[in-house]
């Protein structure tokens, strides 16, 4: 059932004094209890993709500034046993959308999806690496982006094998039909500066075969496992997130090669790593960042990790002088050198605590868990909006300051933030008439939200 209804008063929570705010505004319901994952914005038709994974479709939206979100037409893309939708992205101009579909197993390659806008129909498709699990147009459109995560495991003989990460360009300057991709593949990463190394003792949880396994994690390519795209605003660098690695793959579009893999070290600061019913951030987080989202700032000077964290283990049992994964900070890096600029701190939670939608019960694992992050400009400020996805809540950070990013508001994002059972994944800005919006994707209750940015 499709319906549009105002956010719940309670989800309003109060911003700092003289400082921007998101107002809340709609929620667009899938009818589906959860699912609704990523999401992506035409803005020049306002349209809005959003994909559900659980049932291998998508809904396209139309965003009306004054009266929200409404759906204008629902695809059917995947059948049972067709593989898996983990992303989706409008082509900025045409009436089309990509999707990324990774194969039922472990090892097989996956597939970038072309699909027409108005009947979903299929235009083209093109095989990419191993568990596709993000991608991106260049802001033309003549280039798309996959970030191959290629993280599923399956026995082999007493052991385990893994398809390797890797990064798949696809260039579309010949039209669809003439479409053409490249792999790129990605180096050991032993040694390089502030990316995880054997020596952090980190482990990755993974099901297999019903059975919960924690598997020691190496630099090599099986253990690479690209994460989220973002391009720069002149299309001529493509960002790839490679988070359970703690590094970022910067791709060289126009020559179709790897630039540079950049470590992103390390954060300290204060934090609450007790489960006790209270938030009291009393105790030194020493974390690799491990981030999930990532974007690049207007001005394509700067580029921002959601740290998320995804390693093992958790905080609260993680060695004494080893750095436990995710930063729970938004970190703000030099996007041409890798140089780290500054970070949030303790900021997210801090702020999350003091709106009441802090998740004490994360404490000992990543706390509020910022997921994603978009990047813009407006209002002659340059700013941030990052999703925390176990705060159910958004963040909206200003950069300025890039070595001191500030947080100004946290907010929950529909009714029952804090709990940990909306999960924001998916996270759009999208500027219209001088106005600013944000849409936010919630994982585990089927809804998306629509905000508006205002003085």
């Amino acid at each position: 059932m499709l319906r549009v209804s105002a956010l719940c008063a309670l989800c309003v929570l109060a911003p700092l004094a003289d400082a921007l705010e998101l107002k809340p505004l709609s929620i667009y319901q899938s009818g589906f209890p959860a699912g609704t994952e990523i999401v992506s914005v035409q803005a020049s038709s306002m349209r809005v993709i959003v994909s559900n994974s659980s049932q291998g479709l998508v809904d396209i939206l139309a965003l009306d500034p004054d009266k929200g979100l409404s759906r204008v037409a629902r695809h059917q893309l995947l059948g049972e046993g067709a593989g898996e939708m983990t992303a989706v992205a409008f082509h900025p101009g045409e009436d089309w959308f990509a999707v990324c579909v990774r194969a039922s197993d472990g090892l097989s390659n996956g597939r970038v999806e072309f699909r027409a806008a108005g009947d979903g129909k299929l235009l083209g498709s093109v095989k990419v690496g191993v568990w596709p699990d993000s991608l991106a147009f260049s802001p033309n459109g003549e280039f798309v982006v996959a970030a191959n995560e290629g993280e599923g495991y399956v026995r082999d003989g007493e052991g385990l094998r893994s398809g390797e990460g890797s990064i798949s360009l696809i260039d579309l300057r010949q039209g669809l039909a003439q479409a053409r991709h490249s792999l790129i593949g990605l180096p050991d990463l032993a040694g390089v500066d502030g990316a995880t190394q054997a020596a952090h003792q980190r482990l990755l949880e993974r099901v297999i075969d019903g059975e919960e396994l924690k598997i020691p994690f190496g630099t090599g390519p099986e253990h690479i496992e690209p994460e989220y795209v973002v391009f720069s605003p002149d299309g001529a660098r493509a960002y790839v997130s490679l988070q359970e690695n703690n590094a970022i793959a910067v791709v060289d579009v126009l020559q179709g090669r790897l630039q540079q893999v950049f470590g992103l070290g390390t954060v300290r600061h204060a934090a609450d790593l007790a489960d006790d019913g209270r938030y009291a951030p009393s105790a030194e987080l020493f974390a690799l960042r491990e981030p999930d989202g990532i974007a690049v700032s207007a001005d394509g000077r700067y580029l921002l990790s959601a740290d998320e964290g995804d390693s093992d283990p958790k905080a609260s049992k993680t060695k004494a002088g080893l750095p436990t994964g995710g930063g729970r900070t938004v970190s703000v890096f030099d996007a041409f050198s890798g140089k780290l600029l500054g970070d949030t701190g303790s900021q997210l939670d801090d702020m999350a605590a003091k709106a009441g939608v802090y998740p004490d019960q994360r404490s000992p694992n990543k706390g509020s868990e910022p997921e994603g992050v978009v990047s813009f400009d407006a209002f002659g400020k340059r700013l941030a909006v990052a999703a925390l996805e176990r705060a159910d809540a958004l963040a909206l950070i200003d950069l300025d300051r890039p070595a001191q990013p500030q947080v100004l508001q946290v907010l929950g994002v529909e009714e029952g933030a804090g709990r940990g059972v909306l999960a924001p994944e998916g996270l759009a800005h999208v500027e219209h008439g001088g106005r600013h919006f944000l849409v936010s994707a919630q994982e585990k209750s089927g809804n998306v939200a629509l905000f508006e940015l205002l003085e």
